[in-house]
């Protein structure tokens, strides 16, 4: 059995224990260590003593991204059955007035000042669209001109300082920071999130510990609690072991994978016990050592003055340099009471920390406006929680690293260690999901190469380049040849299909067989209009291509075609799996250089189905075996970019799956991860309006 631990019983090791209970059964065992007497880190929902109100003690609000794309933490809030509350707020205190919207403000500045302020928002826009905001690719972040300069100096560019200031308030409790400390790529970020477009923002009813209360249910991770890790070192055994403290008691547990799922300030405290691995980890705690704070105070009344002047989940204030002011009531129901919530942000929320919980409320009260203040009941109860150090005021950090870089800290000398943490994204729940499937997928991907190929490290040792065994072709399927199997394999209306839903193009046009054995898929293709090649590396199975056949099914190599640049619009691949790893981009790569609109990615991966996996065996002969989501950082790096988030289509391509399996288990887990089965070459042109003649079924040279 492989033993894992997981370090830190917040979300993200809630999360990765849970992820991690979808796959492992009968191969690992899990054990989570938590520092502090509860599990959920920083999603804390707390009742007021004088009346039973509820109010968010922690993360305040969830992203909700599912108009643009799959959301798995949403859809997981809808699995475990909890109700949402939509969130939303565009009023901003200025000047002691209430500008109610961006209307109100020209009504307060001028026209002139509203002008300014729409084309600032245009000009965001125009920077970010909803679908680059959504993928958030690493590359393209690093090469965004905004990544490069200070969110202080994107914000002195504006030539209005009301609108500069309005900008900075609406924005401030998001960024989280001073302006100087993150850079203008992440401001711009903050500032689109509050558009329709790009996301909405959620609660849950009950309190959004909630969530983390079910996940800690669900897991089968044995959990001890009150257990700080002190030090990680090297085991005799290859793996890593635990020095353990609960009160004066000390103890050592080893592990073959541990995965920490701790903030970055709190890394800190563990102590490393070999050069190697204190070297790793130091260099990850340098590149993300940008800690950033939040102050919460909360305040119970016993009515809810303000809601005739200020409608909405809450609004901005320009106190405390800007801070955002909830209306908790708004998530959960109060009665006749009424609930605000201060949070506060960056170096102010760090400096008012110091003051003791009264004086904190008396600054809070005070900061509301005159035309509230004149109406404001006696509070009757506050409450104040400090998150010091938090989260990152620059997540990702600068440049942003590859996801497996961010991930394994020492891949070569640690394998066996992760790293699980929102601030490697965007520091959010949603964030510390992605990061949390990301490590789950690695480990999905080591756990099926033990089981299935009876590998027992992370990756198998390169595989020599070449071409597979004869025998592979001559028992397809384990019993029959790829020709009398080909039926059970291949099906050409599922791939036109896939096209069409995908890309919206329709035949004619020109596709690549990456893959190609002997060229009865060409036939299939042709049968249906589509005009088909194809590219074999196996000669021996490539002898057997039927002679009309032989000029389009040529034996070569993928990592080196001889086809003009953009030759073919689609490729249909099956093929890179059975390449080493060190050879797979470069296929891809080339790839790329024939291709002009797209590629459909079929090759075998770790995170198929189980039933799929051992139905057919279909880890026999694999060279690389990765995830999808390791895939697509593959392609990504490549120059590939996902070819689609929009749930509609992605909703068709599942159809179309579900559909060809016949009622038996699909090959691919969910809709979501088949989305990293297609790759669009960027600048991809539309299908034309007046198409090509028809394709005669015929073989045809290369032209």
């Amino acid at each position: 059995m492989i033993r894992i631990a997981i370090v830190g019983g917040g979300p993200g090791g809630l999360i990765t224990a849970y992820h991690l209970d979808e796959f492992h059964n009968d191969v690992a065992v899990v054990k989570l260590f938590e520092a502090s007497p509860r599990l959920g880190g920083k999603v804390v929902t707390r009742q007021f003593n004088r009346a039973p109100v509820l109010y968010e003690a922690g993360v305040a609000e969830l992203y909700d991204y599912s108009a643009i794309g799959p959301d798995p933490l949403r859809t997981l809030v809808g699995e475990f059955g909890l109700e949402t509350v939509r969130m939303a707020g565009r009023a901003v205190i200025m000047d002691d007035r209430i500008l109610r919207t961006e209307a109100d403000f020209g009504h307060h500045f001028g026209p002139k000042a509203l002008r300014d302020l729409l084309d600032f928002y245009a000009n965001c826009a125009r920077q970010l669209t909803p679908r680059d905001y959504y993928e958030g690719i690493w590359l393209d972040d690093n090469a965004h001109p905004l990544a490069a300069i200070s969110y202080r100096q994107m914000l002195d560019a504006i030539g209005n300082p009301n609108v500069r200031r309005y900008v900075e308030i609406a924005a401030r409790s998001d960024v989280a920071t001073e302006p100087h400390l993150t850079n203008a790529l992440d401001g711009l970020k903050n500032i689109l999130m509050d558009h329709p477009r790009y996301m909405g923002l959620y609660s849950i009813v009950g309190g959004i510990q909630r969530l983390t209360d079910e996940l800690a249910e669900r897991i089968s991770a044995d959990c001890s609690l009150e257990t700080e890790v002190q030090c990680i070192e090297p085991s005799h055994d290859g793996g890593l072991s635990l020095v353990l403290g609960r009160g004066q008691s000390r103890a050592v547990e080893t592990f073959d994978l541990v995965i920490l799922a701790m903030p970055n300030s709190w890394l800190q405290r563990i102590a490393w016990g070999s050069p190697s691995l204190r070297a790793a980890m130091n260099a990850h705690l340098a590149r993300y050592d940008r800690h950033t704070h939040y102050l919460k105070i909360a305040i119970l009344f016993e009515r809810p003055f303000w809601r005739l002047k200020i409608p909405g989940s809450y609004f901005m204030s320009e106190a405390f340099n800007g801070c955002c002011i909830y209306d908790e009531g708004k998530r959960h129901p109060s009665g006749s009471f009424g609930v605000l919530n201060w949070l506060i942000a960056g170096n102010d929320a760090l400096m008012l920390s110091n003051y003791d919980d009264d004086r904190l409320a008396r600054l809070a009260l005070d900061s509301l406006p005159a035309v509230l203040a004149q109406d404001r009941p006696p509070a009757l109860e506050f409450q104040v929680h400090r998150w010091s150090g938090a989260i990152s005021c620059l997540p990702g950090g600068y440049p942003v690293l590859p996801l497996r870089e961010r991930h394994c800290p020492d891949p070569v000398n640690h394998e066996g260690l992760y790293i699980v943490g929102d601030y490697l994204f965007d520091s959010t729940l949603n964030g510390v999901f992605d990061s949390a499937d990301y490590v789950s997928d690695l480990i999905l991907t080591r756990l099926r190469k033990l089981k299935y190929l009876g590998e027992d490290t992370a990756s198998a040792a390169p595989a020599a380049a070449g071409p597979l065994l004869e025998a592979y072709h001559d028992l397809y399927d384990g019993s029959r040849s790829y020709e009398d199997s080909i039926d059970e394999y291949f099906d050409e209306y599922y791939t036109r299909d896939l096209i069409a839903a995908i890309w919206q193009w329709r035949k004619p046009y020109r596709l690549l067989d990456c893959g190609s054995a002997n060229g009865l898929t060409l036939q299939r293709f042709a049968a249906i209009g589509i005009e088909a090649w194809g590219i074999e590396n196996s000669a021996y199975v490539h002898a057997k291509t039927p002679p009309e056949w032989r000029s389009r099914n040529l034996l070569g190599d993928v990592r080196q075609m001889p086809f003009p640049d953009n030759h073919f619009d689609f490729i249909y691949e099956t093929c890179l799996c059975y390449l080493p790893e060190d050879q797979v981009e470069i296929a891809m790569a080339e790839m790329l250089r024939v291709c002009r609109v797209g590629i459909f990615f079929g090759s075998i991966t770790s995170d198929m189905t189980a039933e799929i996996i051992e139905t057919h065996d279909l880890f026999e002969g694999i060279a690389t075996l990765a995830s999808l989501w390791d895939w697509s950082e593959r392609f990504i790096r490549c120059g590939w970019r996902i070819a689609t988030a929009d749930p509609k289509r992605l909703a068709r391509a599942w159809k179309i799956e579900e559909e060809a399996n016949e009622g038996a288990a699909p090959w691919y887990p969910s809709a979501e991860a088949m989305r990293y089965c297609f790759y669009t070459k960027p600048g991809a042109p539309q299908q034309p309006v007046a198409r090509r003649r028809p394709v005669k079924a015929g073989p045809a040279r290369v032209g």
